[in-house]
């Protein structure tokens, strides 16, 4: 009768559960004859029938740190060191659990403008029974590192501008570093709150006109409650200073205030500053050097006896004298050319 020289091989793995970044140790369990104890075997181990440890004379397969691909269906073979005999275990199905989700950039505002607070986090779920894991994070924006690993989950802008805009993405690591995954991209807007704009109430201005500048706003409507504050200048130098009113008025417009018109809008908190684009303002003179009016527009002034008085501005003293001129001497009016141009 014919002994088995040593038991068909089962394969066994410490520990039974195992988590990414484990060591695991997958062993090849035999039963040798007693009689042939020093008989020489060779093993060899298999994943998903594919070799992942050639024969050799140990009966351990080791992965020092498991990962996800590590799962499979784990065969081994035992031979002699003559072949003249060989046996396969049975399968068993070896599960690498993960230790934390792939991360998940998350963003607190779902539309983050100018100034705002932005808080990035990089969302993972840890396994419960690994609950005291240390993780590290770090966060990237178009591949660039803008906060290196540490243990916070969270990058956090707390004045977001323009160029804080990009495709975000977080990599979570352990503190061994044996365990790294890299949450997919997510593209941050951060749009413009409020580009102003220089305008004025007339086309054209004339001396002794009142001007009226607004600095034209056109806010964010999720943020239209926000506080603003306005400055004006012209040709670089402060006319205003700020305070709440988006315009600057000028009572009774002179040549000098002609100029490049520029104005400043920020937060109340001055988290956010916007400057305009200049726009020139030419004061018009009212009388050219012989007397005559500035240019068009005009505006009709009556008169007690029907006449009109144009341009559009007159003086009060000389309207008063040129009416009183009329209604005491018409003819006179009429026969001189320097009041023509204001007769109809």
């Amino acid at each position: 009768m014919c002994a088995e020289l040593f038991s068909p091989p089962e394969i066994k793995v410490i520990p039974s559960r195992v988590i990414e970044g484990d060591e695991m140790t997958v062993r090849c369990d035999y039963r040798l004859d007693p009689l042939r104890g020093g008989t020489e075997l060779h093993f060899a181990f298999y994943r998903d029938g594919r070799t992942v440890q050639g024969y050799n004379v140990s009966d351990t397969y080791r992965v020092r740190s498991s990962q996800l691909e590590d799962s499979g269906n784990y065969t081994c073979e035992v031979r002699t060191a003559s072949d003249t005999v060989r046996k396969m275990s049975d399968e068993i199905y070896i599960q690498i659990y993960e230790l934390f989700s792939p991360p998940e950039i998350k963003v607190t505002l779902s539309g983050v403008i100018e100034g705002d607070e932005m808080t990035v986090r990089c969302d993972t779920r840890l396994d419960p029974l690994r609950g005291g894991t240390e993780l590290h994070f770090a966060f990237y924006r178009d591949g660039r590192t803008v906060q290196g690993y540490n243990v916070s989950d969270t990058y956090r802008v707390r004045s977001s501008q323009l160029e804080d805009s990009g495709k975000y993405t977080c990599e979570v690591r352990t503190a061994s570093d044996t365990v790294r995954k890299m949450s997919d991209g997510l593209y941050i807007k951060i749009h413009e709150f409020f580009p102003p704009e220089i305008k004025v109430t007339l086309s054209m201005v004339k001396e002794g006109d009142e001007m009226t500048v607004k600095c034209d706003t056109r806010l964010d409507p999720l943020r239209g409650g926000t506080n603003l504050r306005f400055a004006f200048y012209r040709d670089g130098r402060t006319v205003r200073e700020y305070n709440v009113s988006d315009t600057y008025r000028v009572w009774s417009a002179q040549l000098e205030d002609s100029g490049n018109y520029t104005c400043d809008v920020r937060k109340r908190s001055g988290s956010v500053k916007k400057k305009s684009n200049g726009f020139y303002i030419q004061i018009h003179e009212l009388w050219d050097d012989q007397g005559a009016p500035g240019p068009e527009p005009y505006r009709t002034l009556e008169t007690t006896n029907n006449y009109s008085l144009q341009p559009q501005h007159v003086n009060p003293s000389l309207q008063a004298f040129v009416t009183q001129t009329i209604k005491d001497e018409e003819q006179y009016c009429e026969e001189d050319e320097r009041w023509a141009p204001y007769l109809v």
